[in-house]
């Protein structure tokens, strides 16, 4: 970029964004940063030795004038988003502020300036989130001079002029949730906050309050799109804790479904014992009949009799299999009695049958019978389970939304 250059990062600023914005470009970047994210020693020196310009609030209009300084050397300058009020001009500040800044370092250069504007999008993931990062995206560039040489009037119309044009750009975050996933979301959110206020008032009865008509508040929806525009790896974070939260809740109930389905014996202590009991006892007997059916399995698996085929007769299919199976038990049953006698093989002969028969009813009863008495003895740690997770998204949302409030000087 051998040009003055602007870089207009949509996100919020903070310490560990410009180290990262300053480690992906090859060229030096300064980054206009807020006196109060560089505290302290380490972080000041650092962020001296990088160049990073920061500014307290009442030191704005100067920090701007270096920028323009930096710009008529042809530098690299970046800009962060701020936090603004809720409504129609929420997360455009950055916009503004970077029109303003081109704008008057090329009336300062008298026009002969060239600066380009780049929008970037920053993604960082938060929290324990399944997502990559960080990624870092940048648009095509905007001449300034194609907005700004042209239009008549003063610095403050020719810098709305070049806003307009740079925010639609930067609403174009590709990291952020679609419209209709964002709306989604905040559906799902609206649900999770009146489940829990529903579990509040079981625990706490004497409390009355309707829950008829419950929806979330214009200052919580206003928090999502700005956040989906602002800091969308948030807000995909956010997301997977409610979908944790969603999954814990289907599978609950659907374990506690076919628990209510399989009757009571399941669900009673004796019941669940018994089942207990015969699925750790009877482990023994099937392994003793696994062992005995290996001949007959590998023979079917030689065969191909085990493999299902749509074109074959399944009488004449079943048929084969029973000869071959009585085939391997007359082998067996032979060298028993070659190994140990008559009397061995004459004691052995029906336990194979036996064992068969009950290596299928084991299969069922794993598949029926303990794996609901499982789910029985476990709905208790399953529903706390679901009660916890719940607990945590919405607490992450408060601190999320106390936040934001505190960051837009709002009462929380």
């Amino acid at each position: 970029m051998p040009d003055a250059a602007l870089l207009a990062v949509s996100h919020p600023a903070g310490f560990l964004d410009a180290l990262i914005l300053v480690a992906g470009f090859e060229r030096l970047v300064r980054c206009l940063i807020p006196a109060a994210l560089i505290q302290g020693l380490p972080r000041s020196l650092l962020a001296r030795g990088l160049g990073m310009i920061s500014f307290r609030p009442e030191e704005r209009e100067l920090a701007h004038e270096k920028c323009c300084a930096l710009l008529a050397q042809k530098a690299t300058v970046v800009i962060f988003a701020e936090p603004c009020p809720t409504g129609p001009t929420a997360g455009k500040a950055i916009t503004h502020t970077a029109a303003s800044i081109a704008v008057e370092a090329d009336r300062q250069q008298a026009g002969s300036l060239r600066i380009l504007l780049f929008p970037v999008y920053l993604y960082l993931p938060v929290g324990h989130t399944q997502a990559k990062g960080p990624w870092i995206d940048v648009d095509q560039p905007m001449t300034a001079q194609d907005y700004v040489s042209g239009a008549r009037g003063s610095a403050e119309d020719q810098a709305q002029e070049l806003a307009g044009p740079l925010a639609e750009k930067c609403q174009a975050n590709p990291f952020r949730l679609r419209t209709a996933d964002l709306a989604d979301f905040l559906g799902q959110v609206e649900n999770a906050f009146r489940i829990g206020l529903q579990e509040e008032r079981k625990s706490n009865p004497v409390e009355k309050q309707s829950l008829n008509g419950f929806e979330l508040s214009r200052f919580v929806v206003e928090w999502g799109k700005q956040t989906n525009y602002l800091q969308p790896g948030h807000l995909i974070s956010l997301r997977e804790s409610l979908e944790a939260w969603r999954e814990s809740r289907r599978v609950g109930a659907l374990h506690r479904l076919q628990v209510e389905r399989a009757g009571t014996w399941s669900n009673r202590p004796l019941g669940r014992g018994v089942i207990c009991l015969e699925s750790v006892a009877g482990a023994a007997v099937v392994v003793y009949a696994f062992v005995n059916h290996l001949l007959a399995l590998a023979f079917l698996f030689a065969t191909k009799l085990l493999k299902k085929e749509s074109g074959r007769d399944r009488t004449t299919e079943w048929f084969w299999r029973a000869l071959v199976v009585v085939g391997s038990y007359g082998i067996q049953i032979y060298w028993a009695n070659r190994m140990w006698g008559r009397r061995v093989a004459g004691y052995y002969a029906p336990t194979l049958p036996f064992s068969a028969l009950y290596l299928w009813r084991y299969i069922w009863l794993l598949s029926h019978q303990t794996r609901v008495a499982f789910y029985s003895m476990n709905l208790a740690a399953e529903a706390a389970k679901t009660k916890r997770l719940l607990a945590r998204f919405l607490d992450e949302i408060n601190r999320a939304l106390d936040d934001h409030a505190k960051l837009l000087g709002l009462p929380h």
